[in-house]
């Protein structure tokens, strides 16, 4: 299964799966595109995986916009969009104490950016009969260490399967992954987080938590965008 001629966008490309995703996309033959807030750490992933780097804040419409501007000027088409870009705050916080300003923060990034990063590229693959990808979490459905992120990757299956269905008739594919203990900075964070209140050490909860390499995602991902997973709609819980 190769992607060779196809224009890849992964945002949240410069770390974790999103990372591992452009590098596999790289190497199986199409042209990606790495965008991300971390310029310096994006700039880096885009040169180790043969890609271009775009600097982008998917919190703000118009750098999102830009964005695809970019994209349409260099490239001339767009056929995968992969949002990956997220974040995790407030990881056991209880709900009475949870900030406001984190909750917000959070929402911006994973929902409001996964909405503004669709709705811009979009455009661009309406002309390819492009695919969407959104990344989620089985938190989504097992919950969090956080309220906000819980909620907010719920939020992410919501828009996913209200696109998967609005987009059909455009010619647009759209799928929502769902992994699931992925060993990325963000995860380690949260058994950071974990061992800290538990009082173990962080290397045992590590060890405990049996954590999945981000190439594993990144293979189904890649998939998702090739034209052989063009029967493939909606939801897919992984690892």
């Amino acid at each position: 299964m190769m992607l060779t001629g196809k224009v890849i966008l992964v945002v949240g490309g410069a770390a974790g799966i999103g990372r591992a995703t452009a590098e596999l996309c790289a190497a199986r033959g199409a042209t990606v595109i790495i965008a991300d807030i971390d310029a310096a750490v994006g700039a880096q992933a885009a040169a180790a995986a043969g890609a271009t780097f775009v600097s982008v804040n998917v919190m703000d419409a118009a750098s999102v916009q830009a964005l695809m501007t970019a994209i349409a000027a260099r490239h001339g088409r767009l056929d995968a969009l992969i949002q990956a870009a997220g974040i995790l705050k407030g990881a056991y916080t209880p709900v009475d104490e949870f900030p406001l300003e984190t909750w917000r923060a959070v929402m911006d990034v994973n929902v409001t950016g996964s909405f503004l990063c669709a709705k811009h590229a979009t455009p661009l693959l309406k002309q390819t009969g492009g695919v969407i990808v959104l990344i989620s979490s089985a938190a989504a459905v097992a919950g969090s260490s956080s309220v906000a992120y819980g909620a907010s990757k719920g939020g992410v299956n919501g828009l996913g399967i209200t696109l998967a269905n609005k987009l059909a008739l455009e010619g647009i594919r759209v799928n929502v992954v769902m992994p699931g203990n992925i060993d990325t900075g963000m995860k380690r964070s949260v058994i950071a987080a974990e061992a800290e209140k538990t009082g173990k050490s962080f290397e045992d909860a590590v060890a405990a938590s049996r954590l999945g390499a981000p190439e594993g995602v990144a293979k189904i991902l890649a998939w998702l965008v090739s034209d052989d997973a063009d029967y493939v709609r909606g939801m897919i819980s992984t690892r």
